[in-house]
């Protein structure tokens, strides 16, 4: 179900957001969030997910495929050390 509110903007730039959105979101005092402004103007807001759950997220995604993630680093690591030693020379 939808949830949809209304809010004012302050001449600082701020926005209260409503009660019944934070709630809906899981929102406390102290929560990141972070806002995403869509090509279609539309924007977004949701709570900011700490370093390493967007990390998991993107390795679950990737396990999804057939990447070998071991290669990967492997190339990574190879392509800095090639990296390195152009620099030095």
């Amino acid at each position: 179900m939808a949830v949809s509110d209304n809010a004012t903007l302050t001449s600082k730039g701020q926005v209260t957001i409503p009660k019944r959105i934070r709630e809906q979101l899981g929102l406390e005092a102290g929560t990141e969030i972070e806002f995403i402004l869509d090509d279609d103007g539309s924007l977004r807001v949701r709570p900011k997910e700490p370093p390493m759950e967007r990390l998991r997220a993107i390795q679950d995604q990737l396990s999804a495929h057939e990447i070998d993630i071991d290669r990967m680093r492997r190339e990574s690591k190879a392509a800095w050390s090639s990296h390195l030693t152009e620099e030095k020379s």
